[in-house]
């Protein structure tokens, strides 16, 4: 038993040249299985779709289902709309539905992969992506003379200092445009385009965006910040060569999905009302190119390559926020950051609790080796001490050679007890020193190999270090 589906696709030039509609596709479909008594299975539509792409929502149900098994015939107006890309559109008649065993049927072509008409149906993809050509080279060559004999864009509003009037011809709006006029003035004067929109934010003057809004009901342009000018629009506006009458079109290009300068752009001479004279846009172009520019600044990570996130174990990048003035480390990938000063602080605490661990036996057990050989030489004079007695008890030696050698061994003891002392004197001054020394990058260089940071809530860390010995 046939599984049939309909499947019907409309694009808005489609609508626009044939007057036709999905319903009435799918009409013509259902009355033709009515007549040769198939039973639909399901319907597949897709609205506003090019016939250029096969992706398309509806479509990839549908291969989805024939891959499944769900359908096994599918019945289409005509073929264009299956498809308009002869190319792809022979692909599913001469492959894919042949290998799936698929009855596909057009029936305004009279087209049927199991009768009789194979071989029409690829001069009608052909046609068909020869339609689809021409209308996108009418389009284009629309866009191309719209683009050379008149401005695009003529919304109300649209370039600040001008509007349109009752016929959609550009005329100067007077109270923008002395605005305009006055960003020139200052920036000429030397005023930087920071401190002008400084300037205008506290005179409250409206910005281009929220001016549109109030003044053309401009829903697009409705913002909450309606005097906070910035640098960058004042820059806007001081390169603009719209101000001194110039249009220019097709300014970018869009090349592999990628907006790119046009180099040949299509500049219409006078195509707008001059709101500044040629003089002072040359005055504020040589003033913008002669200006010394800003250094930009370097960013110095205090600890390179030892902070990490303890969620990816990632290395977080050092960076800095100009609207929050403030340097802190960011991981790219879970968005763990921290900012330095917090990050400081916490490396401070931490090495103030180790260092106040400290005490003289943690000190000398880090000197082992020294103080035991010390205390192991005395412990040998002892040993010396008592052989010597036990020799003269004995006999062995005479009481003057037992005097010779206590002085010796005295004298030996006493300097060994002096370098002890000396020793646990100048321990108990490193301690000193070191449990009052100023923390500083420096010193957290030396005893830390690593951080690894984990976010807890807003400025509250978990941080593990990793020390150096």
């Amino acid at each position: 038993m046939c599984r049939i589906a309909i499947y019907a696709r409309i694009s808005r030039s489609d609508d626009l040249e044939h007057h036709t509609s999905i319903d009435h596709q799918i009409k013509g479909i259902t009355d033709y299985c009515n007549s040769h008594g198939f039973t639909i299975k399901k319907i597949y539509k897709d609205l506003n779709i090019s016939g250029s792409t096969m992706d398309r929502p509806a479509f990839t149900e549908m291969m989805n289902d024939v891959d499944a098994g769900i359908i096994d015939t599918i019945i289409v107006k005509d073929l264009s709309r299956f498809g308009r890309n002869y190319l792809e559109v022979g692909k599913y008649l001469d492959e894919i539905f042949l290998i799936n065993d698929v009855r596909f049927i057009a029936i305004d072509d009279n087209y049927d992969n199991k009768g009789l008409m194979e071989e029409f149906a690829a001069f009608k993809n052909i046609f068909n992506e020869m339609y689809l050509k021409d209308i996108r080279r009418k389009i284009k060559s629309t866009f191309d003379y719209k683009a050379k004999t008149k401005l695009l864009n003529s919304r109300l509003g649209a370039f600040y200092g001008l509007t349109v009037d009752e016929n959609g011809k550009y005329i100067i709006d007077e109270e923008a445009a002395n605005v305009v006029r006055r960003i020139f003035s200052l920036y000429i004067e030397g005023h930087s385009t920071k401190s002008i929109a400084n300037l205008l934010t506290r005179e409250c003057i409206i910005t281009p965006g929220y001016y549109r809004f109030i003044k053309y009901n401009d829903q697009s342009s409705l913002t909450e910040h309606k005097y906070k000018w910035k640098d960058c629009t004042i820059y806007k506006i001081i390169t603009n060569e719209g101000y001194i009458g110039k249009f220019i079109n097709r300014k970018y290009l869009c090349i592999q999905g990628k907006r790119i300068l046009n180099p040949n752009p299509i500049v219409i001479e006078h195509g707008l009302p001059q709101i500044v004279d040629v003089e002072t846009f040359c005055k504020a172009q040589d003033v913008r190119l002669t200006r010394p520019k800003k250094k930009d600044k370097v960013y110095i990570n205090p600890y390179p390559n030892m902070v990490q996130c303890g969620c990816c174990k990632k290395d977080m990048r050092y960076t800095y926020s100009k609207s929050m003035n403030q340097h802190f480390f960011v991981c790219s990938r879970c968005n763990t950051r921290i900012y330095i000063n917090d990050l400081k602080y916490i490396l401070k605490e931490e090495i103030q609790i180790q260092l106040s661990k400290i005490n003289d036996s943690d000190f000398i057990s880090y000197n082992e080796k020294s103080i035991q050989k010390i205390k192991k030489e005395i412990k040998q004079l002892d040993l010396e001490f008592q052989k010597n007695f036990e020799d003269y008890a004995k006999g062995k030696i005479t009481e003057d050679k037992l005097k010779l050698a206590i002085v010796e061994l005295t004298s030996k003891k006493n300097e060994l007890q002096l370098n002890l002392n000396k020793n646990n004197q100048h321990t108990k001054t490193i301690i000193f020193k070191i449990t009052n020394c100023k923390i500083d990058d420096e010193l957290i260089l030396k005893l830390i190999t690593s951080i690894s940071i984990i976010n807890i809530d807003k400025r509250k860390y978990k941080v593990h270090i990793n020390y150096n010995y």
